[in-house]
């Protein structure tokens, strides 16, 4: 019971978190500099199959309770049909790919002139952060307070928030399997409660008959949409849908509206990320080709117009839900070039030499690092301090005149450092130089965290005995140089961390925008030691607890909230508030931070035999139970929430419950599963 608790908090704290952010992310600087220099780098090429597939990846790693969410969305993504799309770097690559490349040997000086770019090459390497940076968090994902969709007997149930629950299909699965925590296939109601699309009869091999159901009209009989369908993407207001359809092995992408479907594509790429619907349901973009070059189309989703091409070459495309604004990244020789495409318009150049981008949590906002556009003068790396060349003997008279005629022949190199950006609503914004990686926080606090470093002083002409010499000195210095952690808001205002030892996967800003929190690891255990500063710099860092599992900020306040002393499924919470820390609870589990009220949610005192405890949530102020006999819940917004009780291991069965922020509500029993959207 214990493993299978720590199993879903794990999962709660990964893997649900990320699947609130919308947006790809891709990085591959390294590539510029090493592949051109005929070195093998598989690194930079797999890990845009492994953002495509972190997902699944981190659905692998958990056993039992996710098995059969691979076999349903196969290589695409398991959200049934939310706007959440996420592709994901893996969070331990951040770090380890930092520990590889502080590890490694430098290249010899004596092989060869192209060894200091090899090096450039790891530095880039270093920069390479593809996640969406650690978020806190325990019970289910959140989601809008859109109806409640569970498992029963088999059958499809919907729950509108209002009125009796009512079955919509009898048959969600025909070989697949699902659990009490997480349904595998899609379930999606439209923001306004009035329409619903669904994936029933779904079989071993992930596939099933997508259909469309009206809710505002209970007896209405679904209307069946296609078979054969593994994934789907609903709009926003419900009205258009598009989808995947299996065609002996390949995936055909439809789009429904107007209660009629049409072909857009054939055989488009099956990977995550492949196809994406704007949220107002007007356009769909989609690839095709190949994991080495795929094309990005877009299809007007209301009209029989031909898809028009926007790249022949794209590494990554996603669409910002608050705007419906598309972006996307297109390979050009050996650089990266960032594009923005408004529906009907012409594509508009962002920025080139793009390194990284994201969308931002906010939906609307886009981060990008890209490379500096002046390249650097030699001179800048090799300071000329020789004023009398004639005390040296002959041999190093001709060494220095080598170096400085490479120096003024070869005149600059390209650009070593990134500058990050944030675009909004077409308006650039330079936050930070000398940029190493980046990525936005979770949530709505629209402030970004990133690593940074000051150049190195230049190498002086008479410590150095060749033109590569000085090169492998100047770059040894940067690799080997003090990075800084920094934290930045979308218009520009930079705070550098007191603390150098940060987990910057870790750190969390407060919702008022005063104070940061993050873990540095403890010298002795390696555990998680947490540790909170302000951002105006007036309070200092302080130490607040050992051994911490989870951690968050209550709403818009700077009331911190931790997990720690974890131990057999369960462990305790404490609250910093100014400078004092507290303990609230102890055998407490589930722990769930909400980002829109100033709450908390868990369960205290579980059961260690049925893993049943009571629901609790506490605001900063007070605790108030919410129902004993809890097993899971799945948090919507504003206070509400939808949870099991009474659950069985043995027979798989618990009873559903709403509760409204005020009150609870009975919806169900003998149910199987709660649908995520």
């Amino acid at each position: 019971m214990d493993d299978k608790r720590k199993e879903e908090q794990e999962l709660s704290d990964a893997f649900v978190d990320k699947e609130k952010k919308d947006g790809e992310n891709f990085v591959d600087e390294n590539k510029k500099y090493v592949e051109t220099m005929g070195i093998k780098q598989n690194t930079s090429e797999d890990k845009l199959e492994n953002v495509d597939n972190s997902v699944e990846i981190a659905e692998k790693n958990i056993e039992n309770p996710v098995e059969a969410t691979v076999e349903t969305v196969d290589i695409m993504d398991t959200d049934g049909g939310n706007r959440t799309n996420v592709v994901d770097e893996t969070v331990d690559n951040v770090d380890k790919i930092e520990d590889a490349v502080e590890n490694s040997d430098l290249p010899s000086k004596n092989e060869g002139g192209v060894w200091w770019k090899v090096l450039l090459g790891l530095i880039a390497f270093v920069g390479f952060l593809g996640y969406c940076w650690y978020a806190t968090g325990g019970g289910l994902t959140k989601s809008s307070d859109i109806a409640i969709t569970y498992a029963k007997d088999n059958g499809l149930y919907v729950f509108d928030l209002k009125n009796d629950a009512y079955k919509v299909n009898d048959t969600i699965s025909n070989g697949g399997a699902y659990n009490y925590y997480y349904s595998a296939w899609g379930a999606s109601a439209s923001e306004d409660n009035e329409d619903l699309y669904y994936i029933a009869g779904i079989d071993a091999e992930g596939i099933g008959t997508l259909y469309f159901k009206d809710l505002k009209n209970k007896d209405a009989e679904p209307v069946l949409i296609s078979e054969n369908v593994n994934h789907y993407i609903s709009s926003g207001d419900g009205s258009r849908c598009a989808y995947l359809v299996q065609n002996n092995g390949k995936a055909d992408l439809y789009v429904y509206h107007d209660d009629r479907s049409r072909k857009v594509a054939e055989d488009i790429l099956q990977l995550n990320g492949a196809y994406d619907l704007s949220k107002d349901g007007s356009y769909v973009l989609y690839k095709k080709g190949n994991t080495d070059e795929m094309a990005l189309y877009v299809s007007a989703v209301a009209t029989e117009e031909e898809p028009v091409k926007l790249s022949d070459k794209v590494a990554l495309s996603f669409i910002a839900e608050k705007n419906n604004i598309a972006y996307y990244l297109e390979q050009q020789a050996d650089s990266y070039y960032l594009y923005e495409y408004n529906f009907n318009e012409e594509p508009t150049l962002v920025a080139e030499q793009v390194t990284y981008v994201e969308l931002m949590p906010n939906g609307q906002d886009v981060l990008y690092c890209a490379m500096r556009a002046d390249e650097t003068p030699f001179t800048q790396l090799i300071e000329d301090d020789v004023t009398d060349i004639s005390q040296y003997d002959e041999k190093r008279q001709i060494a220095i005149e080598e170096i400085r005629s490479k120096m003024k022949d070869e005149e600059s190199m390209e650009p070593i450092f990134q500058d990050c950006y944030v675009l909004t609503a077409g308006r650039k914004m330079k936050i930070h130089d000398t940029v190493i990686s980046v990525a936005s926080l979770p949530g709505e606090s629209e402030f970004l965290v990133g690593y940074s470093m000051e150049s190195p002083a230049p190498v002086k002409l008479s410590e150095t005995n060749s033109f590569d010499e000085a090169m492998y000195t100047y770059y040894a210095n940067l690799m080997y140089g003090e990075k800084e952690v920094f934290i930045a808001d979308k218009v520009g205002n930079v705070y550098t961390l007191q603390e150098k030892n940060v987990v910057p996967t870790s750190i969390q800003v407060s919702g008022d925008g005063k104070s940061v929190a993050y873990y540095v690891p403890d010298e002795t255990t390696g555990a998680n030691v947490l540790k909170s500063e302000s951002l105006d710099g007036k309070k200092g860092a302080i130490e607040v607890q050992k051994e911490v599992e989870l951690m968050g900020f209550l709403g818009d306040s700077s009331d911190l909230v931790y997990f720690y002393n974890y131990n057999g499924g369960m462990g305790s919470i404490g609250v910093l508030k100014g400078d004092t820390p507290t303990e609230i609870d102890q055998n407490t589990t589930g722990v769930y931070f909400s980002d829109d009220k100033k709450e908390i949610y868990y369960l205290a005192d579980p059961n260690t035999t049925t893993g049943n405890g009571t629901l609790m949530k506490y605001n900063g102020k007070e605790m108030k139970e919410i129902d004993k006999d809890v097993f899971s819940f799945q948090y919507k917004e504003n206070g509400k929430l939808a949870y099991l009780k009474n659950y069985d291991f043995v027979t798989g069965l618990g009873d559903l419950y709403y509760y409204d922020g005020k009150t609870t509500r009975f919806v169900d029993s003998g149910v199987t599963a709660i649908y995520m959207y």
